[in-house]
């Protein structure tokens, strides 16, 4: 009997999680909707300059968003815990921009981790797809408020979706 309630318990608290998963990330997309095609370009070139930049800096993988082997579940958890304590951080010094380009490397991870909310980052990468044609522009202003380059990988990779999370072709 113990055993039943604790796997009944499990189940429960499972899918509390990923139901806790679906809703944020179906918040972040409605949010992306509100956007302009512009918005999501600068969202775009912002995201890579971090993400990046967290990986030079080893708090990320390098190749995050590249075909390759997945960190375990429990690293990718962590991962996401220290983006959404940096979307924190950037929302208290009101550098929202930052947060919502944060929150996109944090939901991309949490959709790559959880495959019930994958759907969901497909569909939040096929929203993304709307500033590409604006990113490299808002890489080239960026640096220019910036006073200085951003690292060469920035711009190689600044149109990378994540591998897993390629919008699904509605052909």
């Amino acid at each position: 009997m113990f055993e039943a309630l604790k796997s009944g318990l499990a189940t429960h608290f499972k899918e509390r999680a990923t139901n806790s998963s679906r809703k944020a990330v179906q918040d972040y997309i409605n949010g992306l909707r509100q956007m302009t095609d512009e918005d999501l370009g600068v969202i775009l070139a912002v995201s890579t300059v971090i993400r990046v930049n967290m990986e030079n800096e080893g708090y990320l993988p390098k190749g995050l968003y590249a075909d390759q082997a997945l960190p375990t579940p429990s690293e990718l958890g962590r991962y996401q815990m220290d983006l959404n304590k940096l979307v924190r951080d950037f929302n208290k010094m009101r550098h929202h921009t930052d947060a919502v380009g944060t929150l996109l490397i944090s939901y991309s991870l949490r959709c790559l981790n959880v495959p019930a909310v994958r759907d969901l980052g497909q569909i939040m990468w096929a929203e993304m797809q709307r500033g590409l044609p604006y990113g490299e522009a808002a890489l080239k202003n960026g640096e220019d408020e910036k006073g200085e380059p951003f690292p060469a990988r920035a711009w190689q990779e600044w149109q990378q979706i994540p591998v897993g999370l390629e919008p699904a072709d509605n052909d």
